[in-house]
């Protein structure tokens, strides 16, 4: 009976220590993976964080076409456009050109 007792503390010990060893073991893998998870959750934070600014200049730069589409279909920017390219004149008007 004593044998049978010191047997089965020996098994119950080896059981133990074999348990101990694979806890030990999977804890190291999931640490190991954890920090890569972390650095990978840090690098997608910083990325977007940068999409967020490229989205804020985008909506920046419609806002800026929106307004100079309204510009383009107005009166002033057809005579501006006259006056520039094609040289329009108006009435009472002295164009001086110099020479190259």
């Amino acid at each position: 009976m004593a044998r049978r007792r010191r047997r089965k503390k020996k098994e119950n010990n080896r059981n133990l220590g074999l348990i101990t060893v694979v806890l030990v073991i999977m804890l190291t893998i999931v640490g190991v993976h954890s920090n890569s998870l972390w650095a990978r959750k840090a690098d997608l934070e910083t990325e977007r964080a940068q999409l967020a600014e490229q989205i804020e200049a985008e909506n920046a730069r419609t806002e800026e076409l929106k307004q100079l589409r309204k510009y383009v279909q107005t009166d002033s920017y057809a005579k501006e456009v006259a006056q520039d390219k094609l040289g329009l004149v108006h009435e009472g008007e002295i164009v001086f050109e110099i020479e190259k």
